[in-house]
Order: C-alpha cells, then structure tokens, then sequence
C-alpha cells in the first residue's frame, strides 16, 4: 500500500496591502506520501517522479517519505527550488514521527533529496539507498515533536494499492510527454509568437503615463559518525 497524506497551509499575502483585505480563507495543499513498510518503499524509490523530494531521518531508521511536486516546481532545479519554509517544518516533523526512535528523541536532523539523486541496486538490503551526490542533500533540524502538527497531517491519510500508484505515474508521465509535444510543437509556438507581438503592440499604444503609476559520482552517503561499511538501517 501506499499513504498518501495532505500538508494545508493558508495562502501567504503576496501584499502589504492583503493586510487590510477580508480573510478569504485561502489554502494550498501539498500531497506528500509514503509506503506501508520497507518492501514497498523499493517501488517508490523507482517509480516516484525524479523530481520529487525524498525525505529520511538522518542516521537513524525511518520511514521514507515523498513530497509531490507541482508542474511548475518540478520543472526547476533543486537548487532553486524554495520551499515554503512553513511545508518544511510540517514535513520534518511528519518524518521524525515516523522513525521510531526519531520520534522519541529531541534535536532530530532530516535529510531531503531530488529521488534522481537515490540511488538503489540488487546488492542492496530492500529499502536501503544511497547518494549519487551527497552534495544534492540538505538538511532540517526538528527540536521536539508538536502533536498536534502530526495530528493534523494524520486525519488527511488516504490509500492506494502499489498498483494503482504505478497506474497514476504512468498517466502522470504520459500527461507530461503530451505537454511537452504540444509546447515544441512549431505551430504552437508561432502561435505564442503571434500573441506576444500583438500584445506587444498593444503596451506600446497604451496610456504613456501608465508606467508612472507602476510600482517599482555514485557514492554511498556518509559522514564523521559512520564508519565505512554503514548503511541505512532498514524501515521498521
């Protein structure tokens, strides 16, 4: 099986002014995930899109947990993409919660990663990754647990079979691909061309005072604590 869990986090002010706007309530949703044990996290670890950031307690056993992108955030880079700071801290605490001596212990560090940068092969123990580049790793601290953050999170769960995970990414793909055709397709893009030109046109027979008024290596994972031969200790 795999859980599929939702983070909800109110829509920041984009103004100084929203300040004074009533409260619409506005909220975005962040779908995170993970597998039931280790047997179905090898599933997650291949399948997942390459794009999606791979949670874990560091040096410790936990579960590995999956935040899902937004089309446009997998389309940057790793090193531009900026996380919400607030979907951080609810994503740190959500993994520690499911170590189980992670959740026992104060001052946790949570490790994050793009999934292109795990890397898995049959030698490995199931459910056991490594780094292609320890450089692509970041790193959160968790102070203590805030229960009602987990309680929360834990009220949104819902399931699928591994099989119909696997059906959903191959639709995600294929949606994908589609997009990408039309996008090079050259009739669409002379299309766009023909639009930016008349919109183009358009600003320079505006108001001219309108502008006035604008605002201005494949390696394993390690570190000093871990001799030589570690490995990820296996989930549960």
């Amino acid at each position: 099986m795999v859980y599929y869990y939702e983070i909800e986090l109110k829509e920041e002010s984009s103004s100084e002014y929203d300040d004074f706007a009533l409260d619409t309530g506005s909220e975005k949703n962040h779908v995170i995930y993970m597998g039931k044990d280790k047997f179905e996290n090898d599933p997650l670890i291949k399948n997942s899109h390459i794009n999606d950031i791979w949670f874990h307690v560091d040096k410790l056993s936990s579960a590995h947990i999956y935040l899902k992108l937004s089309s446009e955030d997998r389309a940057k880079g790793f090193d531009e993409l900026k996380l919400d700071p607030r979907l951080l801290d609810e994503l740190a605490q959500f993994t520690k919660a499911n170590s189980i001596k992670g959740n026992k212990a104060n001052n946790v560090t949570i490790i994050y990663t793009p999934v292109n940068n795990l890397h898995t092969d049959g030698s490995m123990d199931t459910g056991v990754v490594t780094f292609k580049n320890p450089r692509k790793v970041k790193r959160v601290n968790v102070g203590k647990r805030i229960n009602a953050i987990i309680n929360k999170i834990n009220k949104t769960k819902s399931e699928v079979t591994i099989e119909q995970f696997l059906d959903n990414r191959r639709a995600e793909d294929q949606a994908e691909r589609a997009s990408r055709k039309h996008k090079n397709d050259p009739k669409n893009k002379n299309g766009s061309e023909r639009d930016a030109s008349h919109e183009g046109r358009g600003k320079t027979s505006k108001d001219p005072y309108d502008d006035f008024f604008q605002t201005e290596n494949s390696e394993i994972y390690s570190n000093q604590f871990r001799n030589d031969n570690w490995v990820e200790e296996e989930f549960w």
